[in-house]
């Protein structure tokens, strides 16, 4: 910003122009830019009474990093041009970063919602099945009808090769271990003849 906008600025804060008028007549100044000066000025307080678009406080460090933000994007030098041009870029990007920060985390609010109407969708769903009874959920963990088929399988397979299993529970290592070889040649254990 060049020593001309400034000094219009000040002229225009002291006679109680409001923010969005001095935008209109400086299109290239913002709204932050405004405040900054207004703060470094004095001005803040003073625009506040007399005009009716007040300018919020703000904090004296933002006032002067804005300030010197405008100054840069605005100096003779390239190097103090550059180094504007990549902070602003920097805050750019930091404000997108906090912005998609907030659209995830309220997905993940969305989401842990949705999951939880869906669970109580599910047991409802579970009650009218079973005629008004409530049921419990499986346990995690717990086996599901496809466990229990290839558990069956297995003890088949291990009694058509001779192996002693059990009916219900858990299957020994040994039957587990020639499952799981049963293509190998070295799967199932001779069977000691009796």
């Amino acid at each position: 910003m060049n020593d001309a906008y400034r000094a219009a600025i000040i002229t225009m804060l002291n006679n109680g122009t409001p923010t969005e008028q001095i935008q209109q007549q400086l299109p290239d100044v913002s709204v932050g830019e405004i405040a900054a000066i207004a703060e470094t000025e004095g001005l803040t307080k003073a625009h506040r009474k007399t005009g009716p678009s007040p300018i919020p406080d703000v904090d004296p460090q933002l006032a002067h990093a804005l300030t010197a933000l405008a100054w840069g994007e605005n100096s003779h030098t390239a190097r103090i041009r550059n180094l504007a041009t990549r902070t602003r870029a920097s805050l750019t990007e930091l404000q997108q970063l906090k912005r998609d920060a907030s659209e995830v985390e309220a997905a993940e609010k969305e989401v842990a919602e949705a999951t939880q109407h869906l669970t109580k969708a599910q047991a409802k769903l579970r009650r009218l099945k079973n005629g008004g009874k409530t049921t419990k959920a499986a346990p995690a963990g717990a086996p599901t009808l496809d466990d229990k088929r290839q558990r069956d399988e297995i003890r088949a397979w291990a009694r058509a090769q001779g192996m002693d299993v059990s009916q219900v529970g858990s299957i020994s290592k040994k039957v587990m271990d020639a499952w799981n070889n049963r293509d190998s040649k070295a799967a199932v254990p001779a069977q000691r003849a009796g």
